[in-house]
């Protein structure tokens, strides 16, 4: 795992800043609550200077409450159905169709960091690049799930002919694009970076009637899910993210290895490692695992090839991946943690090597990890947040720099939360609620 400076916790290593989360499932929404980055400028109660496009001043510490009409630059009549949404490292994409007319439209707004087009396409006025200021794109087809890494976005799409697509945009410095990186003339240049388009080297590997069903973003790589139950992986390889035995870099999508008798039906993955549920209930790891996240009891550098993970404390539901951390929840509404970093656990215990309840958490619905902290919702709707915090108030509190090391209540309640319209970014963290 490639560390960034932090030096968040006195005395401890630096955490490696690694990012992204989640989304998809559609529902018709009245309102987007959000915290943390760029947020402050496109909330209903403005928080930032006008015309000041720096990260800090447009955070919010706090939850707010974003228009869907205000940011899809719409009438305030016009029907809205979100349907995905999505948290990177210091960017954030949200899907609806939008009802003008009779018409739906399919729109994709992006707010954020846009240096290598994640938020899907480049900016069209040049002094509003990297400013935070909302970009809307239109798609052909319906956003069913999104996912952001550091730098690159991939989002599940229905088309209109029936197919169901990978779409991805950003970076594809270490092929995470799956768009080749190889100079096929003197003249041509290696493709680091792209606006929205197709993966079609994805065609190459499906089988008749395969189809992808869920992408997961890693910093520097991108992880599929498909219809046949099979793992499939491209980019950063190089702490064994890709799951190939190896730890090479791929421009385009491979089969994860050791899979091939395991039906797996979930996989998550937000930094440089990797969580898969299979339809048996077995978890299963590869990628980093150096803060003993690997939930074996003990640290390993690099795992190459998946891993059973050992779990006997009830069925499971969900799984998050974070950055040092890996979240399990059991049918039963438990939540167990593992790996390094403020996990709920308390100040006094920042690192364990095996799953351990949250014993402060009980009946909670859904789970979510990103780079440094957590969040879980409860049935009841509550919602949970804990981990490092920072200026950007990426924890919800409304204070900048506290870290939580045990789970506290957000002060939000929103009626209904559906799991996939529930997005946790390193900086940015977004929840859609249906009306």
């Amino acid at each position: 795992m490639r560390l960034l400076a932090r030096g968040a916790l006195r005395g401890w290593p630096a955490l490696r800043l690694r990012a992204a989360r989640r989304s998809s499932i559609r529902a018709k929404s009245s309102a987007i609550t959000a915290w943390g980055a760029f947020v402050g400028q496109l909330a209903t109660t403005k928080t930032a200077i006008e015309h000041d496009y720096s990260m800090e001043t447009h955070a919010s510490a706090a939850p707010v409450q974003i228009s869907p009409q205000q940011l899809f630059e719409t009438t305030p009549d016009t029907d809205i159905r979100i349907s995905a949404v999505g948290a990177g490292m210091r960017h954030a994409l949200i899907a609806s169709e939008i009802v003008e007319d009779s018409e739906p439209r399919t729109l994709l707004a992006g707010f954020g960091l846009n240096r290598c087009y994640q938020l899907g396409r480049p900016w069209s006025n040049r002094s509003a690049a990297n400013s935070g200021i909302s970009m809307i794109t239109e798609i052909s087809g319906s956003v069913s799930q999104i996912s952001c890494g550091r730098e690159h976005s991939a989002m599940v799409v229905r088309q209109r002919d029936g197919q169901q697509r990978v779409f991805v945009c950003g970076s594809n410095a270490f092929g995470q694009l799956g768009l080749t990186r190889e100079k096929k003339a003197e003249d041509e240049r290696v493709l680091q970076r792209s606006a929205l388009c197709d993966l079609e080297e994805l065609d190459k590997i499906l089988d008749a009637g395969e189809i992808p069903v869920k992408v997961q973003c890693g910093l520097d790589h991108t992880v599929i899910l498909t219809s046949h139950n099979r793992v499939l992986a491209m980019g950063w390889g190089a702490d064994g993210q890709l799951g190939t035995g190896y730890t090479a870099d791929s421009d385009r999508p491979v089969r994860v290895c050791g899979l091939d008798s395991v039906a797996i039906v979930d996989i998550s993955s937000t930094t440089d490692f990797t969580l898969a549920l299979s339809v048996d209930n077995r978890v299963f790891y590869w990628g980093n695992a150096e803060y003993g996240q690997c939930m074996v009891g003990r640290k390993i550098d690099k795992v190459l090839v998946p891993m059973q993970v050992p779990f006997g404390k009830g069925r499971i539901k969900s799984i998050a991946a974070g950055g040092c951390h890996a979240l399990l929840l059991t049918e039963a509404g438990q939540v167990y943690i593992c790996g390094y970093g403020a996990l709920g656990l308390g100040s006094d215990c920042v690192s364990v090597l095996e799953p351990t309840l949250l014993e402060g958490l009980e009946h909670i619905d859904m789970i979510y990890a990103s780079t440094d902290r957590c969040l879980a919702i409860g049935r009841n709707c509550n919602v949970y947040s804990w981990g490092l915090g920072n200026s950007l108030g990426r924890l919800g509190y409304g204070i900048s720099a506290k870290n939580v090391f045990t789970p506290e209540l957000l002060n939000i309640c929103p009626t209904l939360i559906r799991s996939g319209l529930v997005a946790l970014g390193n900086d940015i963290s977004l929840i859609a609620t249906p009306s």
